[in-house]
C-alpha cells in the first residue's frame, strides 16, 4: 500500500463488457479486515490455524479479499476448483472441517446443499453476490439443511461495525490447503505454510531483478484468469502486488479473455502452454494463407527479430514489430513485457515464434503444488527452449535413481527431488502419504524424470508413475485407461501414451487375432492374415469404435479417451523386451520403438 501510494490494486468488470473498474490498496485493506472480522463475529469462526475456510468461486476482487481476510486472522484458505464435482467438492469440506464457504453462484449452492448430508461440518454459505434476491431459490432448501445463507456485501457491512485487531500469523503457520485434482481416488490437500509462499515469492523475485527485468515497480498489470486455487496463480498475485501493482481479473469467461485482454492491456501475462500454442497456430496459418509477398515479408522479419533474439535483444519497438508483429502484440493489449508459463512443457518452436511475435521476455517454470509453485524457471533473455531453467533460491534440487525405469543420476538422468523452504510439511490429514512424498533424507519425491543438462537446466522426460499431462494442463493416468481398453474382446495389449505438447491421447494396440480375424472375415467374407488387418482401416475404425464405447461405459472423461490408435502385429513379450519378468509394460522402451509411428499418429491429425 505505502508503495503504490494507495494505486491501483484489484480491477474487475462491473458489468459485462463495461469498462474496468479499479479499487485502490487502502480500499482492499479495509475490505478484507471487515470480512475477516465478520468471520470472526458474525460466523462464529475462531482466529488462529485451526479455522479453515473455503472459497469455491472464479476469480474476483472478493477471492482475493477474503483469503487476505483469513490471513489476517492467522485462519487458512482451502480452495476448491471453479470446475469441482459435487462428490469432490464434499470429500474437501468435510475433510477441512469447513464451516464457512464462499461461492459465486446459485449452481454451487445447489450442488453444496444436495450433498449437504456428506457435510455435517458446514453451517454458513456466502453468496458473492450484492443481488439481495440473489439466494431465494434456494432458502427452502438450505433451511431444510440447517444451513446458513449470506450474501457477500451483507457480512462485509456487518463486520465493518465490529471490527477486530489483526491476530497475523507466523511463518509456520499454514496459509492455505491446495486440494489436487488427483487422476485416481480423492483429492490430497497439500499443506502450504506463509514460509513456503514467501520463500517462492521471494525465488521469483530476485531473479526478475538480477536479469534486470523492467517489472518490479508500481506500473506493472497482471490478467488472473488461471484459477486461484492453483498456486501458479497465487504466487503471479502476490509478486505483483508486492510490487504495488495491480491485478486485473478477466470476465469469468474464457472464450472473451481476448476482449479482456484489448481493454485490460497487461503488462505481464501469465500463461499456460496451451495457449501460446494456438497463439502460434495462429499465426502459422495467417502466414500460410497470405500471398507471397506477405509471406515473404513475415519471414524475412521473422530472421531479423530471430537474429536479435539470439543476441539476447527482446524488443517490441523494431521496426519489424511495426511492421508485421504489430497487430499480434495488439491481441493481448499491446502491452505485453513478461509472460511466464509452467503447468507443463512447451515445444521450442513455439517458444522462439511468441518470444519474437510478442517481443515479451518469456520464462518458463517447473513445479508443483508440493513445492508451492516454482521450482526453476529459466533464465529472462535465454533464447534456447526445450528446457525449464535451473533450481530458484527456494529449492535445492537433486536427481534419484530409478532402476525399473534404466534412469541414473550418474547419467545425469533420474527422479527429481526437491528440498528448501518452498517444500511442503504434508498433506492435510494423511500422515501416510506424507510419509511417502519424502525419501530418507528428506527431498520431496516428484515423481517427475529429469535430465539435468550441461548448462545446469532441468529437462522434465518422463513420470516415474506413467502419470502425465496434456496441452491443456490436465492430467491423466494411461494404466487406468489401459485396464479399461483391455476388456475389449479385439484387444491383446494396449499402450496409450500422450505427450504434454498434444491435446490428445493415442493408443499402440496388439489386437487378439481370434477375434479380429473372425470380425473382418464375416464383414467382407475373405480369410486373411493379421498382419493385413492391422493396416485396413476399417478394422482401426472398429476398434476405436468399441473401445470409446468401453470407455464411455467406465466414465472416462473425453480427454481420457484416445483419438488415434495403431495396430501392430507382433505381441510384446519378455523376450523382445517389451514388457518386465511380471509381464507389465516397459512404457519407455515402448515409447522409444514407436516414436516415429506416434509421432505420424498426431502429424496425421493435425
Amino acid at each position: 500500500m505505502e508503495v503504490s501510494n494507495n494505486g491501483r490494486c484489484l480491477g474487475y468488470r462491473p458489468s459485462k463488457g463495461a469498462p474496468y473498474k479499479f479499487i485502490t490498496f487502502a480500499e482492499v485493506f479495509k475490505k478484507s479486515r471487515e470480512v475477516g472480522s465478520a468471520l470472526l463475529n458474525v460466523l462464529g469462526q475462531k482466529p488462529g490455524n485451526k479455522t479453515n475456510v473455503g472459497i469455491y468461486a472464479r476469480n474476483s476482487p472478493e477471492w482475493f479479499i477474503t483469503c487476505l481476510g483469513n490471513a489476517r486472522y492467522s485462519m487458512v484458505t482451502v480452495p476448491l476448483y471453479d470446475t469441482l464435482g459435487a462428490e469432490a467438492a464434499a470429500y474437501i469440506v468435510q475433510q477441512a472441517d469447513i464451516e464457512v464457504i464462499f461461492v459465486d453462484d446459485i449452481s454451487k449452492i445447489k450442488k453444496l446443499l444436495d450433498s449437504a448430508s456428506q457435510m455435517p461440518s458446514l453451517k454458513h454459505i456466502v453468496l458473492i453476490s450484492k443481488e439481495s434476491k440473489a439466494l431465494e431459490p434456494v432458502e427452502s432448501l438450505a433451511k431444510s439443511q440447517n444451513i446458513q445463507l449470506h450474501l457477500f456485501e451483507e457480512i462485509r457491512r456487518l463486520g465493518e461495525t465490529s471490527l477486530v485487531d489483526d491476530i497475523p500469523p507466523r511463518p509456520d503457520d499454514l496459509f492455505i490447503i491446495c486440494y489436487t485434482s488427483g487422476t485416481t481416488g480423492n483429492p490430497k490437500g497439500v499443506m502450504l505454510t506463509h514460509r513456503n509462499v514467501c520463500a517462492n515469492c521471494a525465488a521469483f523475485v530476485k531473479i526478475m531483478r538480477d536479469f534486470n527485468v523492467d517489472v518490479i515497480n508500481t506500473n506493472q498489470i497482471i490478467v488472473s484468469y488461471l484459477p486461484l486455487s492453483h498456486m501458479f496463480e497465487q504466487i503471479c498475485h502476490w509478486c505483483v502486488l508486492g510490487f504495488g501493482s495491480a491485478v486485473g481479473y478477466y470476465s469469468g469467461d474464457i472464450a472473451t479473455l481476448m476482449d479482456d485482454l484489448k481493454d485490460l492491456q497487461p503488462t505481464i501475462f501469465p500463461v499456460v502452454p496451451r495457449l501460446l500454442n494456438r497463439l502460434y497456430d495462429s499465426i502459422q496459418s495467417k502466414v500460410s494463407n497470405s500471398g507471397s509477398l506477405a509471406k515473404m515479408i513475415f519471414n524475412f522479419a521473422l530472421s531479423q527479430k530471430r537474429n536479435l533474439l539470439r543476441e539476447r535483444v527482446i524488443t517490441n519497438k523494431s521496426i519489424w514489430d511495426k511492421l508485421v508483429f504489430n497487430k499480434i502484440q495488439q491481441q493481448v493489449g499491446g502491452k505485453v513485457r513478461l509472460v511466464i508459463t509452467g503447468s507443463a512443457p512447451i515445444n521450442s518452436e513455439v517458444l522462439e515464434m511468441c518470444r519474437i511475435a510478442l517481443g515479451a521476455v518469456i520464462v518458463e517454470g517447473y513445479g508443483q503444488t508440493e513445492a508451492t509453485a516454482m521450482t526453476t524457471c529459466t533464465w529472462p533473455g535465454d533464447p534456447v527452449g526445450g528446457h525449464c531453467g535451473g533450481p530458484g533460491t527456494c529449492s535445492l534440487i537433486k536427481l534419484g535413481d530409478v532402476p525399473e525405469l534404466e534412469y541414473f543420476a550418474s547419467d545425469g538422468k533420474g527422479e527429481v527431488l526437491i528440498k528448501g523452504p518452498c517444500v511442503t510439511p504434508g498433506y492435510f490429514k494423511n500422515p501416510e502419504l506424507t510419509k511417502e512424498l519424502f525419501d530418507e533424507d528428506g527431498f520431496l519425491k516428484t515423481g517427475d524424470i529429469g535430465h539435468l543438462l550441461p548448462t545446469g537446466g532441468l529437462q522434465i522426460i518422463d513420470r516415474k508413475k506413467h502419470i502425465f499431462k496434456l496441452a491443456q494442463g490436465e492430467y491423466v493416468a494411461p494404466e487406468k485407461i489401459e485396464n479399461i481398453y483391455v476388456r475389449s474382446p479385439f484387444v491383446q495389449q494396449v499402450f496409450v501414451d500422450g505427450s504434454s505438447l498434444e491435446r490428445f491421447l493415442i493408443a499402440i494396440i496388439v489386437p487378439e487375432p481370434t477375434e479380429v480375424l473372425k470380425w473382418y472375415k464375416g464383414k467382407t467374407g475373405k480369410e486373411t492374415t493379421i498382419e493385413k488387418v492391422c493396416e485396413d482401416k476399417e478394422t482401426v475404425k472398429m476398434i476405436i469404435d468399441d473401445i470409446t464405447k468401453l470407455g464411455k461405459e467406465n466414465k472416462l472423461n473425453s480427454i481420457e479417451q484416445v483419438k488415434e490408435i495403431y495396430l501392430e502385429s507382433v505381441p510384446w513379450s519378455v523376450e523382445n523386451g517389451l514388457l518386465t519378468p511380471t509381464l507389465k509394460a516397459k512404457r519407455p522402451q515402448l515409447r522409444k520403438k514407436y516414436q516415429d509411428t506416434i509421432a505420424l499418429l498426431y502429424k496425421q491429425t493435425q
